[in-house]
């Protein structure tokens, strides 16, 4: 049987009110990548808005440009918000240029899902235009779109983002405070070290983790002794990081402190991270 014959029945089963059914007939259709583009397409006006949400992860799975502008035709026209959701995220997904705008216009949505897929997929592509729009979004009252808009900053890395993040340190979701930690070290800058070192002090272990990763990407000088007290924080995963920021700072001073740790750490984990650390500085 060639591909032609097997496509039909493959784009019948994504109907199916059966989710296993619908998973494996699209797990398949992507299986056979260039030769199913265009039914995919095609299946974009289907009447069944099954079938149309999942030839659009299908689509952006696929990643086939051919796919952009019939997405952006679903993307402004088609009513039904789980495939207007889903076309959000396959934009981003195939990170071509042409969807920039039709996903800025988008960001006003009410539905926050389609909100949500339509932030991370300006993050995904990186187009540095969707900066102002995104932070208009910062008072979002949905959490996971804030969470998005974090991670979306950190991908497009535009130093007009900066502030927004730092803000975003003292939001009271701990996943916006987290993602809002881990963004901030992708841009390098000492503006976020003391914004960062507070956060070094946040309840969340994961916040923590994440403000000292980001120290140890920013690497400045006037952070190493905050690192190094938080090799006796009392999670694990806390000092772990910290002997991973300290082996990149490549300051000598941290050899004694790092090797005093090792002698006492119960942790497996950390131990190892230390025990790399001490490797790149030359221990």
């Amino acid at each position: 049987m060639n591909n032609n014959t097997k496509i039909s029945p493959l784009i019948s089963e994504l109907d199916s009110e059966d989710p296993d059914i619908q998973q494996s007939a699209a797990i398949h259709l992507i299986e056979m990548s260039d030769s199913v583009v265009e039914p995919m397409i095609e299946a974009l006006n289907h009447n069944s808005w099954r079938v149309r949400y999942l030839s659009a992860w299908v689509l952006g799975e696929i990643g086939d440009t051919r796919a952009v502008e019939p997405l952006v035709n679903a993307l402004n026209q088609d009513n039904n918000t789980d495939v207007k959701d889903w076309v959000a995220k396959a934009l981003g997904e195939i990170g071509d240029e042409r969807a920039v705008e039709p996903l800025i216009q988008i960001l006003d949505n009410a539905q926050p899902a389609t909100r949500r897929n339509a932030v991370s997929a300006l993050g995904w592509l990186g187009d540095e235009r969707a900066i102002p729009h995104l932070i208009n979004m910062l008072n979002d009252n949905d959490v996971n779109v804030r969470s998005c808009l974090a991670a979306a900053f950190g991908f497009i890395a535009d130093q007009r983002a900066i502030q927004p993040l730092i803000a975003m340190l003292e939001d009271d979701d701990e996943w916006v405070r987290i993602r809002s930690a881990k963004a901030l070290g992708k841009f390098r800058d000492q503006r976020v070290t003391q914004p960062l070192l507070n956060a070094v002090n946040d309840d969340s272990e994961w916040v923590r983790y994440n403000a000292i990763w980001s120290l140890g990407q920013v690497k400045d000088g006037t952070a190493f002794d905050h690192i190094i007290a938080s090799l006796n924080d009392k999670n694990a995963n806390v000092r772990r990081g910290a002997a991973e920021a300290l082996g990149k700072f490549n300051d000598p001073r941290a050899i004694q402190p790092l090797e005093d740790k090792l002698s006492s750490e119960d942790d497996f984990s950390v131990r190892t991270s230390i025990d790399t650390a001490l490797k790149k500085l030359n221990y």
